[in-house]
């Protein structure tokens, strides 16, 4: 695995492309997560799309719930905000 990092005013980010890596699932789709504003510690830098180190636990469990009601990103939004 390649590790695309960066830190922005101190704060250790990871490429989506490293993110979606480790969860075994698409870049593409992480960016339409990113997209639909589920993860709020992303930020475009440097010709691409970052995600906080931090936020990593939320990327996990918006995996999840992904497993069960499958790529509906506007559903798995729903879920997480009620």
């Amino acid at each position: 695995m390649t590790t695309q990092q960066v830190r922005i005013d101190g704060e250790l980010y990871l490429s989506v492309e490293t993110v979606a890596e480790v969860y075994a699932i698409k870049s593409i789709w992480l960016h339409e997560v990113c997209d639909a504003g589920l993860l709020p510690g992303s930020v475009d830098h440097d010709a691409g799309r970052w995600i906080a180190a931090i936020e990593l636990d939320r990327v996990a469990a918006i995996v999840r719930l992904r497993a069960v009601i499958g790529n509906d990103v506007d559903a798995i939004s729903a879920l997480l905000s009620g």
